[in-house]
């Protein structure tokens, strides 16, 4: 009976573990892959991943802030860090944004994206990811 019980935790908890790992969003051949969450703090971001039709992928990463604060921002495409950089959220009011935009080579197979962005004031962090394939 005890073992019974213990299996039937240890599956439970290795199911949940699972989908805290996996990617929040996927898309299928020729779809866009697309997932907004919200960051630690009072931000959120936003990836979107399309294919161009040419072998190549539309990666694009918002992020939304409530301050005008510097962030660094990273691109990863499957375990590879693709671009990185700085940006500032510029606009009005609750309307503070930044854009990063970069092109990817379409790998065979399903293709993993990440987009990551930390305030370098506040130390809040942004992270969002998909599948696209």
């Amino acid at each position: 009976m005890f073992r019974r019980g213990l299996a039937i935790v240890l599956s439970v908890m290795l199911s949940a573990a699972a989908l805290v790992l996996a990617p929040s969003a996927t898309a299928g051949d020729g779809e866009a892959a697309k997932d907004r969450d919200p960051c630690e703090k009072a931000s959120s971001v936003k990836i979107k991943v399309t294919p161009d039709g040419s072998d190549q992928f539309d990666a694009v990463g918002i992020v939304w802030s409530s301050d005008s604060d510097t962030w660094s921002w990273r691109f990863r495409h499957n375990d590879d860090i693709s671009a990185k950089g700085q940006a500032t959220a510029d606009g009005d009011g609750e309307g503070r944004s930044f854009t990063i935009q970069r092109s990817m080579v379409n790998l065979s197979g399903n293709d993993y994206f990440a987009f990551r962005a930390e305030n370098e004031r506040t130390g809040e962090v942004c992270r969002v990811d998909v599948y696209a394939g």
